[in-house]
């Protein structure tokens, strides 16, 4: 009896090991218009909804960035946003902020990018803005899926409209801050792309 009562707790310490808790900052949502989206018209919007901490300060930033590849995982795009938290609004008790990327269909070389389904990873960062700089406080999970390309011909056919987009969530666990106060980053430099900069849409 002794000894089943010492292990049960080690056994329940066990599980709450294995149960990650969820990430105070996830993407919840994306949406793209119009669809279809054609190269050489209006730009594709990419909208990403964030789930953010319950505790924010006044002067925290959020920063949404999506990478665009293609199949074969070659990057031809990356579009990266950065903005004060203005518009945060409350849905079932947990606050959310919704941002939007630009995409004029044109790869890095600024040529338009050809008819097919294009991969993303976007992702969330939760800034404190301190003595001129941003600082990395929280990162997201990866939210990953794909995008629709279309030809103009296809445009011409079907009328545009605004489509949510599934995505599959890397819920593993937030990626926190270390014990030197940085965190790390898809580029691997543990520092925030553009820091310092209140706003920023990269089309």
């Amino acid at each position: 009896m002794l000894l089943a009562f010492v292990l049960a707790p080690a056994g329940l310490d066990a599980k709450r090991k294995r149960r990650a808790p969820p990430p105070p900052l996830k993407i919840v949502d994306i949406t793209t218009s119009p669809v279809p989206f054609a190269p050489g018209h209006e730009p594709m919007a990419i909208t990403v909804t964030v789930e953010l901490p319950e505790k924010l300060d006044k002067f925290d930033l959020i920063e949404v960035s999506s990478l665009i590849s293609v199949p074969t995982r070659r990057s031809i795009r990356f579009l990266v946003r950065r903005q004060i938290l203005d518009t945060v609004i409350i849905k079932d008790d947990k606050p959310r902020m919704t941002t939007t990327l630009l995409w004029d269909g044109k790869d890095q070389t600024r040529k338009h990018v050809p008819q097919g389904t294009y991969s993303y990873e976007a992702r969330a960062k939760l800034m404190a803005h301190e003595e001129g700089f941003a600082k990395v406080k929280i990162v997201s999970p990866f939210a990953r899926g794909t995008l629709d390309v279309s030809s103009p011909q296809t445009l011409a056919r079907q009328a545009p409209h605004l489509e949510h987009v599934p995505f599959v969530s890397d819920e593993a666990g937030p990626d926190l801050l270390n014990e030197e106060g940085e965190c790390p980053d898809e580029t691997g430099s543990g520092q925030p792309e553009n820091a310092g900069t209140a706003e920023k849409s990269e089309l």
